[in-house]
């Protein structure tokens, strides 16, 4: 079968990589058909001798790509990977909403709380993880209590920097540092911008890791993270391992017990996460799995 992958640029051209080494039985493409012009003629070209039309992002309105394959009549799959939901819902509040392609598609999605938020948009979509970690990194213990956390440029705000601030003030002895940013007006002398690092680096020499973005889908570095045992706490997630709060009174409540432990000498590699990440985001298990739903047999 012969498999176009759309949808988000940054992941699409990993996975269909990923999924050409694994998977010889089927080919796959990659169009970036939001960003380039070319791969939107290269996408209409080639779209009558494809099979399947996979979109790593999905959508209820559907882009001028997923029309045509509607046209076409081609199968679709739609995986949501965070902010699509919350691009959804906007469609379904303003009625912007396509039946027929919600008809056609297959849904999936890639956490427990994305696919409930889904499910009261009518869509039922089964989790099926997009990422593999496989590393032989070394496994470091803790020699001293370190918090890695994540930002975007220019959305700050929405990935909680000023809950940060609070909590980086509140625990002054404590180093916070952020990757994805280089600098940002105001900060604490106990936060430090790191700007473009390797990730897996820094969390080999972290304890913790905190995600405290407004909306979330799996972010690969909570994957990373618990990979290599180490704690994570996460804003609204339901999910093996990871500590979950609700908002920054919660967050520096499981915050300062955190500290307590660690202290005491309790927060230790979490070998149990290890072992669950190395079985549910290999390559075999994850690529395996998205081989099935793609290529099984029906409409959806």
């Amino acid at each position: 079968m012969k498999i176009a992958i759309i949808g988000n640029s940054h992941f699409g051209p990993i996975l269909t990589k990923q999924l050409s080494e694994f998977d010889k039985n089927n080919s796959y493409s990659f169009y970036d058909t939001n960003g380039k012009k070319l791969d939107k003629i290269k996408f209409a070209l080639n779209l009558p001798f494809t099979d399947i039309v996979y979109s790593l992002s999905a959508s209820i309105s559907g882009g001028g790509a997923l029309k045509l394959a509607l046209k076409f009549k081609k199968r679709i799959v739609q995986h949501f990977i965070g902010s699509d939901v919350l691009t959804a819902q906007e469609d379904l509040k303003n009625g912007k909403i396509n039946y027929q392609l919600l008809n056609k598609s297959k849904f999936i999605t890639v956490s427990p709380w994305l696919q409930d938020e889904l499910k009261h948009l009518n869509i039922f979509a089964d989790i099926y993880p997009h990422s593999i970690f496989e590393t032989y990194a070394p496994i470091k213990d803790f020699y001293s209590l370190r918090v890695l956390t994540y930002q975007s440029k220019g959305k700050e705000l929405f990935y909680g920097m000023s809950d940060l601030i609070k909590l980086a003030l509140a625990f002054p002895s404590i180093e916070f540092r952020i990757a994805g940013i280089e600098k940002f007006d105001g900060l604490p002398t106990n936060i430090k911008c790191l700007g473009w690092i390797n990730m897996l680096e820094e969390l080999e020499n972290s304890t913790l890791f905190l995600r405290n973005a407004e909306h979330d889908g799996l972010p690969f570095s909570v994957i990373e993270s618990l990979g290599l045992g180490r704690s994570v706490f996460m804003r609204n997630a339901n999910f093996p391992y990871v500590t979950n709060f609700k908002n920054y009174i919660d967050l520096k409540k499981k915050f300062s017990i955190f500290v307590e432990d660690f202290n005491a000498n309790k927060i230790k590699v979490n070998y149990q996460a290890i072992n669950f990440i190395k079985k549910e985001y290999s390559k075999n298990h994850v690529l395996g799995n998205l081989v099935k739903i793609l290529t099984e047999n029906g409409d959806k």
